[in-house]
């Protein structure tokens, strides 16, 4: 039978019990971070600044890991965590045709990107702090060294050192790993724009506060900042090994030509990237037909926007020509980009980038076609009108706004369900009955999709926007009933915290369930729970308030059913927590103690406190454990002594 065993036991011989702790160790850190080497390698290449024109000393470049951790169900805030990492000096301004032969390094291990102290971190952060010391009291070289010392030392806004000289902070952060766990830094070289860091705010405290006044906003375009303001080169590298100190300064990566992408590269234009099994006379006539409308694409490309320049404006199609083109562009094409413009006032606002999906951006939904997705955009969301422009790499959809939309409540569902079906015959008057046109629809010829239907709209084209149905066909739902909203009920706010029987009675079906309390202390939290439901308190600034309420409205009851104690106890809990003050402590038990007296020695709340009393002192003379016959004797002597002190102990007078 020992040929039929099909395991076997050689990987016993050199089992050790700790290798299942490192098996399970290197299996989670290929799951959390698979791809990724053992260190994030950080090369400082240099410091640039045009304002700094004198040579200057290197400038240390703090490396920070900042570690924002998910929010538990009783924090206030989401746990942050920062360690440094390490301190480096990097040269300023160096020269790119003969760079220093040594450049810093700092590594920070794969395992830094883990869990730690019980929170789960959410995302990764890389800070960098860059400390920029000036021997002349200013980096900036239109500054006014004439000024006196004291002048400059609190108009500046680094730090002044005793000898004069100013540390200037700069600062920029880097996102390594976002909320999905994803990482979102790879190897390559990165040039980060720095902003600096306002260290040195001093204001007087006997000045009045006032609002902080945001200085004017210079248009600035997206890649002006690293012409302008400081910047920080530096080379990333996931690596196997740790590098820190100093090493062999990297050789430089040089960049691909200006507009030398995979869209923009021969081969890769319009549509034979993807239809390379075309035969040569298609490729043909469509060079010819290129070239017949040049003199119209001429044209076009004049009156085009300016915002739109950075898109290749395509041919214009006829319709006949579009048919083939659509098919082609289903079929044919396996993957096609599509770029989303939203305009305004016939102004490009945003652009996204290009997807190959056929996704619609609003729900989702998988279209499967550029038709399809075209035609389920101008039917499903009508609030917006989608215009088709071909381009070389797929397609580009203008977004616009739709103003012809009618938003009005008018024309809903709830037309349909707003009256029973015998309301008409009521005799209670005149009711009003649910409105029914009768429409004879005429539906032309079913005509084959076409890519032309969603290009540029003529003038009287407009009313074809409008929506099917006058205003929107939405039906909302009470949240807690489920059931539909009237448009009679729409002025009612369905989310608000009233306090229905049923629920009432539910809450006090799990008070009774809790085992651990007393009968008092039920009946008191039931009290205090109902009156909270009624009306509503959301704040803790509010319990002193219901407080108050709450003795206005059930402070007799409270005394009725004899739970002064444990109201006092409530209130001491209420205390405890920090809901109210001593103040409020003592002004609340001071009124119940005025309602107590209210009525004199023979009103009904004093008798039933009273004759409480007595029972409770008549069980601890009786139930005490070392309790002897003769102490029972003289205890019953002095009974009504007992009664009288105890009373007066809880403020009955």
């Amino acid at each position: 039978m020992r040929q039929r065993m099909s395991r076997s036991h050689k990987s016993r011989r050199g089992f050790k019990i700790d290798m299942i702790l490192e098996k399970l160790m290197l299996k989670n850190n290929q799951e959390e971070n698979p791809g990724v080497r053992g260190y994030m390698t950080l090369t400082f290449l240099g410091f640039y600044d045009k304002k700094v024109e004198t040579p200057q000393d290197p400038v240390k470049v703090e490396t920070l890991l900042l570690k924002i951790c998910h929010k538990k169900r009783k924090d206030v805030s989401s746990p942050i965590m920062q360690v440094s990492v390490g301190t480096s000096e990097v040269p300023i301004n160096p020269c790119e045709n003969q760079p220093p032969p040594k450049a810093p390094t700092i590594s920070i291990p794969n395992e830094s990107f883990s869990l730690n102290n019980g929170h789960v971190a959410k995302t990764y952060m890389l800070l960098l702090r860059v400390y920029c010391t000036s021997s002349t009291g200013c980096l900036m070289h239109n500054c006014d060294l004439d000024e006196p010392a004291q002048k400059r030392r609190k108009s500046s806004t680094g730090s002044i050192k005793s000898g004069g000289e100013e540390i200037k902070l700069y600062g920029s952060e880097l996102i390594v790993y976002d909320k999905h766990n994803r990482c979102l830094l790879t190897d390559g070289d990165y040039e980060l724009g720095l902003q600096e860091v306002q260290t040195n705010i001093r204001s007087s405290p006997k000045k009045h506060s006032s609002w902080e006044s945001v200085p004017d906003i210079k248009e600035c375009g997206p890649f002006e900042v690293f012409s302008k303001g400081p910047t920080l080169k530096f080379r990333l590298n996931w690596t196997t090994e740790p590098s820190n100190g100093l090493v062999d300064r990297p050789a430089p990566i040089h960049p691909l030509p200006n507009g030398d992408n995979k869209e923009n590269r021969s081969g890769n234009t319009g549509l034979e990237r993807s239809s390379t099994n075309n035969n040569n006379n298609n490729n043909n006539n469509n060079n010819n037909n290129n070239n017949n409308n040049s003199n119209n694409n001429n044209n076009n490309n004049n009156n085009n926007n300016n915002n739109n320049s950075t898109l290749p404006t395509p041919n214009p199609l006829n319709s006949s020509r579009m048919t083939t083109s659509s098919e082609k562009t289903d079929t044919v094409m396996g993957t096609q980009q599509i770029v989303y413009q939203f305009l305004y006032n016939n102004n490009s606002r945003q652009q996204t980038e290009a997807c190959e999906d056929l996704h619609c951006p609003w729900c989702s939904l998988d279209c499967g076609k550029l038709y399809s997705l075209l035609k389920h955009l101008k039917l499903c969301h009508s609030r917006f009108t989608f215009t088709y422009v071909p381009i070389p790499q797929g397609a580009r959809i203008d977004v616009a706004i739709n103003e012809c939309y009618d938003g009005s409540y008018a024309g809903s569902p709830h037309e349909l369900i707003s009256q029973p079906s015998n309301v008409a015959f009521s005799r209670t008057g005149p009711t009003r009955r649910t409105s029914v046109t009768n429409i004879l629809v005429c539906r032309p010829k079913r005509t084959k999709p076409s890519l032309s239907e969603f290009l540029e709209l003529d003038e009287n084209e407009y009313e074809s926007q409008r929506p099917y149905i006058t205003g929107h066909n939405r039906l909302y739902h009470h949240t807690v009933t489920c059931l539909p909203i009237y448009p009679k009920e729409m002025d009612i706010d369905s989310e608000g915290e009233n306090d229905p029987k049923w629920l009432q009675t539910k809450t006090r079906m799990m008070i009774d369930d809790f085992t651990d309390v007393n009968e008092g202390e039920k009946e008191l939290m039931k009290m205090w729970n109902l009156h909270v439901m009624k009306y509503g308190y959301v704040g803790d600034c509010q319990i002193p308030l219901a407080c108050q309420m709450f003795l206005e409205t059930k402070g007799k009851e409270l005394l009725m059913k004899n739970l002064y104690r444990n109201f006092v106890l409530h209130m001491c809990s209420l205390f405890d927590f920090g809901l109210i003050s001593p103040v409020v402590l003592y002004q609340t038990i001071q009124k119940l103690q005025e309602i107590m007296k209210e009525g004199g020695e023979d009103s009904d709340i004093r008798k039933v406190l009273q004759k409480s009393h007595e029972a409770q002192v008549e069980k601890w003379l009786n139930s005490g454990c070392h309790t002897s016959l003769d102490t029972k004797q003289n205890n019953a002597n002095t009974k009504e002594n007992l009664n009288t002190e105890g009373l007066n102990s809880n403020g009955i007078e």
